[in-house]
Parts: structure tokens; C-alpha cells; sequence
């Protein structure tokens, strides 16, 4: 049907920017998409999240996650979402039983939770502002998105002997683009040059300049619907269904994740907790609810109401997919899968308690405005290398990078600021803070 995607094409397990064909025989149990978690899992970009913060201070707490925990949480509910799905599209369409099995469409959906925040960059939330706010002063006005770095790594650089990325099929890379748009095409909607189609699509950007072709490549064989115009500078195609999955299951996990950490971290109170996981809770739950806090377990009583808030949660978005699946199949769902379902207000009211009292906590802003102090002094001291690379400092700069591949030397300042801003996100806390304390001198 034209202007509709198909499963089929949605489904495509072509890998993006491999150079040859595997000559590995396929395995009995384990398919592609199963071959692609093992390579976003042991890749070096995901193994740097256990020392980025989600939230709350690293090391003040051990209680609290951090992204890679969070990501991992966010890639068990993408699997949970992926496979009951995959369950009621098999009973609605029986004719996509022979390409469409629950446990593929899961490994695709929790493959795209496992790779969602590769890109962000250190020091929680505000990393991306310090890094867009840093630059600025140096008069670079271009943005940094922490979702189209997360496509860059997955395309370009999480290959460092060939460049072309973590070759993972078009499926996952398709479910992964949340934000399948260029910077021009997202900057255009905003000064109303362009009417989207579908804000969602667009409200940032999640392809970089660099990786348009593989944005193409990947859009093209999924068959994603083209937002652009043929020849346009700006591109955009809709979003994947399995996007919405993706997108729910984060959603899910750190609207209500946030709330349990505020408690175990001491920035709200029990009687808060429970009223703010009290829609969520039946009659039932209620009941064994009121016999933990009569034994004084309220921290038991807290692990217990998060994962029925997370279940309830699951099946909500899961029946709002089944409810809009031929809208999102003609790329017209206009809202996000949480928004449109029975739980929106509920999981809404967890959002809208963390946002005014859990990350403007005294702990949380701490790191924050100490992410604005080292990304920024980072970022002054390696600006010489971009804007001046044959000067004394630069040339040491050029020794502290030897693990990484730079640019060659004519490659220009785009090549080298691209690469800067690489390094610098892919760095840890605690390698940010090291380097930024070497370089100020602080021991």
C-alpha cells in the first residue's frame, strides 16, 4: 500500500557498512539481531556507561544507577515490549508468522534500549548543554545531540580498525533513530521553514552531517516514508514502529526508576513513594503494600511497588502500539506510546515530581554545574588543536591522542573538531575529571 511500511522491509537484517558477506554458516538459535546485542554489549562505547552519570553523583551512593545500569534496565522492558508485541502481531497477522518471531522482535527492540544513550556524554543531562555552551564561546554554533553521536558511534567510529562502525542490521539501526532527521531538517522545523508531518520526528536531531549516507542506506532498505523532498539538503524519513518501543521502554524505566532512586538517595519520603506509585497499584498490591509498611519494611515496600509500576506500565504501552499500529505503520502516530495510553497521567505525574524535586536537588545540580567547569576547560584547551595544530600545544595534544585515529593532517577543522568533540564525549567522569585536573594543575 503506498505511504504504508511493511513488516518485511522493517525486519531487514542487512548490516550496515560491511564490505563483504559473512561466511560464518547461519546458526540454528541464534539469529542477526542476536549477533548485533553481543556487538552494542561488548563494544567499548557501551562498557564506558559504568562511569557516566544517569542522575544522581557517582560513588555518593551505590544504590543509585548509572547509564550503563539504566541501560541495561531500559533493554530488559524494550525485550518485554518487544516480545508481546511480537505475540499479538503474530494472532492479528498470521501471514507474518514466517517472518516475524516474538523473540527476534524482542533481541531488536532490547538491542536499540541497550545502544539508546551510547552517545550521551559525561556528567549526566546537562553534558550536552556544557558541550553546546563551551563552543559557543569559541564561536562554533554547532550543536551537539547526544541521540545522533549515539549514530555516529553505531555507523561510524565504534570500528576503530575500519571506521564504518558497529555494522548492525538495518532493524535495530531503524528501531535506535528516534530522532531520524538531520540538523538542518530539525533547525528548519523550528524557524517554521518546514511543517512536519510529525513533530515527534524531529523535535531533535538524530543524524549528524557525516552520517548521512548511512542514514540513507539504512532508511532506504527498511523503507522508511521520506519527510523530505527529493534532492532536499535536509533529511527526514518517519519513524520505525519498533522506534515507539524503544523510546516507551526508556520512557518507562526512568520515569520511575528517577522516583526510587530519590528515595533510596533521601530526596523523598516514603508517604511520597507510595502516593506517587499508588495509581499503579490494584486492590491487591495495595493490600500486601499496607502489610510490608506494618512490618516496617518500606524499602522492600519501594523495590515492590517500582516493578508493579513497571509491569502495569509494560502492558499499557504494549496496547497502545496494538491500538495504533496502522498509524504507526503510515508513520502518522503524533504522540509517543506512554503519552497515548491508559498510564499517560500517572506516568506523567512521576516526570512532573522528579523534574521539581528530584533533578534540582543540591547533589544533582553539584554535578551538573561541575560538568559545565571540566567540559569547558576540556574543550578550551583542545580548541588550540582544532584551530591551530601546528602550534607548540597542539603538537602535544597530538601525543595525548595516540589511541585515538586523527585526522590526517590537511583534513581541516571540521575533521578535527569533529574528532575533538568525539574524544571528549566517549570520556568518562572520572577520565574527564582526571585530564581536566592534569591540565589545571589540580593534584
Amino acid at each position: 500500500m503506498p505511504g504504508m511500511m511493511n513488516w518485511e522491509q522493517l525486519l531487514s537484517d542487512t548490516r550496515c557498512g560491511s564490505t563483504h558477506q559473512s561466511t560464518t554458516p547461519p546458526q540454528k538459535d541464534r539469529n542477526e539481531y542476536d549477533k548485533d546485542y553481543g556487538r552494542v554489549l561488548f563494544s567499548s562505547a557501551f562498557r564506558r556507561l559504568q562511569d557516566k552519570t544517569q542522575v544522581f553523583p557517582l560513588g555518593r551512593n551505590d544504590y543509585v544507577r548509572t547509564r550503563l545500569t539504566h541501560s541495561l534496565e531500559v533493554a530488559h522492558i524494550g525485550s518485554s515490549l518487544g516480545m508481546h508485541v511480537g505475540n499479538l502481531l503474530g494472532e492479528k497477522r498470521k501471514e507474518l508468522n514466517d517472518i516475524m518471531k516474538p523473540s527476534g522482535l524482542a533481541t531488536i527492540v532490547s538491542t536499540a534500549c541497550l545502544a539508546h544513550d551510547i552517545g550521551n556524554p559525561p556528567f549526566g543531562h546537562s553534558g550536552e548543554d556544557a558541550i553546546e555552551s563551551s563552543l559557543a564561546r569559541h564561536g562554533v554554533t554547532r550543536p551537539f545531540e547526544g541521540n545522533a553521536q549515539g549514530f555516529r558511534i553505531l555507523t561510524c567510529t565504534g570500528d576503530p580498525m575500519e571506521g564504518r562502525g558497529l555494522k548492525l542490521t538495518c532493524a535495530i539501526l531503524g528501531a535506535f533513530m528516534k530522532y531520524p532527521c538531520t540538523q538542518s531538517y530539525s533547525s528548519a522545523v523550528k524557524k517554521k521553514s518546514i511543517i512536519p508531518s510529525n513533530r515527534l520526528e524531529c523535535k531533535k536531531f538524530g543524524i549528524g552531517e557525516p552520517e548521512r549516507e548511512a542514514a540513507s542506506f539504512v532508511a532506504g532498505k527498511l523503507g522508511l516514508l521520506p519527510r523530505h523532498q527529493p534532492g532536499a539538503a535536509e533529511l527526514c524519513w518517519s519513524r520505525h514502529p519498533l522506534a515507539y518501543l524503544m523510546e516507551a521502554a526508556d520512557d518507562i524505566c526512568y520515569r520511575i526508576a528517577d522516583i526510587e532512586d530519590g528515595f533510596f538517595s533521601g530526596l523523598l519520603d516514603f508517604s511520597h513513594a507510595r502516593e506517587l506509585f499508588s495509581p499503579f497499584l490494584k486492590e491487591r498490591h495495595l493490600k500486601y503494600v499496607g502489610e510490608l509498611v506494618q512490618k516496617g519494611e518500606e524499602a522492600s515496600c519501594v523495590h515492590y511497588m517500582r516493578a508493579i509500576a513497571i509491569g502495569a506500565s509494560i502492558q499499557a504501552a504494549v496496547n497502545s502500539f496494538m491500538d495504533h499500529e496502522e498509524e504507526l505503520l503510515q508513520g502518522r502516530m503524533e504522540q509517543s506510546l506512554i503519552d497515548s495510553s491508559t498510564l499517560s497521567g500517572a506516568l506523567d505525574g512521576l516526570y512532573r515530581y522528579a523534574m521539581e524535586n528530584v533533578y534540582q536537588a543540591r547533589e544533582v545540580i553539584e554535578v551538573e554545574a561541575m560538568g559545565y567547569k571540566v567540559l569547558g576547560e576540556l574543550i578550551d584547551f583542545f580548541m588550540e588543536w582544532v584551530n591551530h595544530p601546528a602550534s607548540g600545544q597542539s603538537k602535544k595534544v597530538d601525543i595525548m591522542l595516540q589511541g585515538a585515529k586523527l585526522p590526517k593532517d590537511d583534513a581541516g577543522r571540521d575533521a578535527r573538531l569533529t574528532h575533538m568533540l568525539d574524544y571528549i564525549s566517549g570520556m568518562t567522569d572520572s577520565f574527564a575529571l582526571e585530564t581536566y585536573r592534569k591540565l589545571t594543575g589540580i593534584l
